[in-house]
């Protein structure tokens, strides 16, 4: 009988596993884009990897356009015009910020995960430079939303 329990405690785990992979970015590794486009800047969306949390994902808009997904572990690089960009998180619930692009300059928009109502909500914070290079350095690339798949 504890053979047959084993066999169903494994069987979980795995199907467990399997489910919050499958919500889990499964790109290349963090690489910064270099060189920046003439003209633009990069604002670096990104979520580190957490057990908790870590099937919940959201939209992501730049100015209303929607162009990745969020997901635990996932980082995207948005390349950007200067001046003041919009980003919006959907999931439930909305949140947003704003970003001022710089020429040539990378911003970090770290993405966490909130309690919600019936599912987390994520939330944007610009943190430094500093920061946002040592906590994206795990992150995978997402991919970019296309017409289908929005």
């Amino acid at each position: 009988m504890k053979k047959k329990n084993s066999s169903v405690s494994v069987f979980k785990v795995s199907l467990i596993t399997l489910i919050i992979s499958g919500c889990s970015a499964s790109g290349p590794l963090f690489k910064s884009v270099n060189p920046i486009p003439a003209n633009k800047g990069v604002v670096y969306i990104y979520r580190q990897s957490s057990f908790v949390g870590g099937g919940v994902f959201g939209t992501v808009t730049a100015n209303k356009t929607p162009f990745t997904k969020i997901k635990n572990g996932g980082y995207y690089p948005y390349i950007a015009n200067a001046g003041l960009v919009n980003f919006e998180v959907t999931t439930e619930a909305a949140n947003d910020a704003d970003v001022i692009v710089e020429v040539g300059k990378e911003k970090y928009l770290k993405t966490t995960v909130g309690m919600g109502f019936v599912a987390g909500h994520l939330k944007f914070t610009e943190v430094s430079p500093e920061i946002g290079k040592s906590e994206i350095s795990e992150c995978r690339l997402l991919d970019s939303l296309s017409p289908e798949n929005e």
